[in-house]
């Protein structure tokens, strides 16, 4: 086949800045167009050219970056407006044979169901109204613009929040499949440490402070782990502030923070670790929670991750809002049997599983309506 991604944001801004990188091949939707690279199809990849790197780099696939305009009303790091988009799909309309973008409230998205709706498939992860402005643009895009002008293409939401949110607005709507993992090749350790990890930037909406008084209070009240240790993966302006709280805690041994890891320093974590902890106060889809699962570590958290859903129905692990110190002591004595769950989930969120499952979806659809 011939696959057209098109995914203008490719990193999430911090405050509305892009940041300066050398490459984007360690970006998720890079690893997806790899996944189809591998299975044979020819596939390009447009996205901004807000977030090109600074130097031209070398890569596997096409990629393309338009520019974007009209930056005051369309800004890059939320609603970028690409208006080469419509030439380039315009130009290849008959020789393509899908067209993956990301979102129903998006310009690239609008312009792709125009030129091709019956070869347009939209990946769409927002399960709620976007809140700029009130959230005024987005009800509108919704409720006239994809209602009358985008009904005719095949939608995927990427959780069950998305599909009950875009089953309200459009009438052609897959099961969610959600984010590839990239985990490399192995999968999961025969011996797990007596350790547990969290995984987040130290920014308040991650809320890692409140995983690591829950932690505090599962030592204090389940004196027999007292050998556990909880690893702090990641970084951010709040670091300092959580070391001097766990300072106070006396807890510098058991709360050990690493910092940024490397991605295979960081999955050796994952895979000795009894389980991963989320407390998170925003998430769309958590990509942390899910390669938790891929690594065969159950997880413990709340219900704001639109993942979290799928922890409860597959039994990953345990999904409820205020988790405390018992649900960690529960996910240690159901080990065995949660790791099992997810080393068989494992299977349908690989990179490649997913590519796979897209198109499979895609050509199911086209066939429904032929």
């Amino acid at each position: 086949m011939k696959i057209i991604v098109i995914n203008p944001i490719l990193f999430t801004p911090e405050k509305g800045v892009i940041p300066c990188v050398q490459t984007i091949k360690e970006t998720m939707i890079y690893d997806l167009c790899m996944a189809y690279h591998r299975a044979g199809h020819e596939v390009t990849l447009i996205a901004a050219a807000d977030y090109a790197p600074e130097k031209k780099v070398a890569y596997e696939i096409e990629v393309v970056f338009l520019k974007s305009i009209c930056h005051r009303v369309f800004q890059p790091s939320v609603f970028p407006f690409m208006p080469g988009v419509w030439n380039y799909l315009h130009k290849r309309r008959n020789d393509v044979d899908m067209v993956l973008t990301s979102e129903i409230f998006s310009t690239p998205s609008l312009m792709a169901a125009l030129i091709m709706p019956r070869k347009t498939v939209i990946w769409q992860e927002l399960g709620a109204h976007n809140r700029k402005m009130k959230t005024l643009p987005s009800r509108f895009w919704y409720n006239f613009v994809a209602r009358f002008l985008m009904r005719r293409v095949w939608v995927i939401p990427r959780s069950y929040v998305a599909r009950r949110f875009i089953c309200r607005y459009m009438p052609r709507v897959a099961e969610p499949i959600g984010h590839g993992i990239v985990v490399g090749q192995e999968n999961g350790p025969t011996v797990k440490k007596n350790q547990l990890l969290t995984v987040g930037r130290l920014f308040w909406e991650k809320n890692v402070i409140s995983v690591i008084r829950k932690f505090d209070a599962f030592l204090s009240k389940y004196p027999q782990y007292g050998d556990y240790v909880l690893y702090v993966a990641g970084d951010g302006v709040l670091r300092d502030e959580y070391a001097r709280q766990i300072a106070d805690m006396g807890r510098e041994k058991q709360i050990v923070l690493l910092g940024k890891l490397p991605h295979e320093e960081l999955f050796r974590y994952y895979r000795e670790s009894k389980a991963s902890l989320f407390d998170s106060l925003r998430e769309l889809n958590m990509l942390a929670l899910m390669e938790s699962v891929a690594l065969s570590t159950p997880v413990v958290t709340n219900r704001v991750p639109f993942d979290s859903e799928v922890v409860e129905k597959e039994q990953l692990g345990i999904a409820r809002d205020n988790w405390n110190e018992d649900d960690v002591a529960q996910v240690i004595e159901e080990n065995d049997r949660l790791v099992a769950n997810c080393k068989k989930y494992a299977q349908s969120i690989t990179v490649d599983a997913v590519a796979q499952r897209i198109i499979a979806s895609f050509e199911q659809a086209s066939k429904a309506r032929n």
